[in-house]
């Protein structure tokens, strides 16, 4: 047996399964750490009511992940407006919500190593917010797109 209690190091499912818990773990700090706020408390920040959140969240206006059956916003979007929020968010959209949440929790190089609330709060333009939002988008989706072509390679070298 090897160290860690994995029989196999081939096994996919050994790596998956530990990959599950470090983000189920990851997920866990970020409420515990208040870097991820519940529906209700976005929705009062913004004025709206909360199905207004709701379905603006189901259509990608805003970033949301869902966690323990509940779903959760970032806490930075709390101190953006929501119409700045939104045109950042829509950028965001064609990634998984788990990318779409670390683009908010993340120190980001090109807004002077602060999170993006930080950066606009310190007068960022929201245009250079957006500009980095595309590319974090447009980097993610590329890669992706990469990814799903090895796999798609390895399976014809096996036939």
């Amino acid at each position: 047996m090897i160290r860690g209690g994995n029989k196999h190091p081939t096994s996919a499912r050994g790596g998956l399964a530990a990959a599950e818990v470090r983000g189920a773990s990851a997920r866990a700090q970020w409420i515990r750490e208040g870097l991820v706020v519940l529906g209700p408390q976005l929705a009062q920040a913004w004025g709206i009511p909360q199905e207004a959140l709701a379905t603006t969240s189901a259509s990608g206006e805003v970033v949301s992940i869902h966690i323990d059956n509940c779903q959760y916003y970032p806490a930075a979007l709390l101190s953006i407006d929501r119409l700045t929020a939104g045109a950042i968010c829509r950028d965001l959209r064609n990634l998984h919500d788990t990318e779409r949440v670390m683009f908010w929790l993340r120190d980001h190089g090109a807004l002077g190593g602060r999170s993006v609330a930080l950066a606009l709060k310190a007068g960022t333009p929201t245009a250079r917010v957006n500009a980095l939002a595309e590319a974090w988008a447009r980097e993610r989706t590329y890669a992706r797109s990469l990814n799903d072509e090895d796999v798609v390679e390895s399976r014809e070298r096996r036939s």
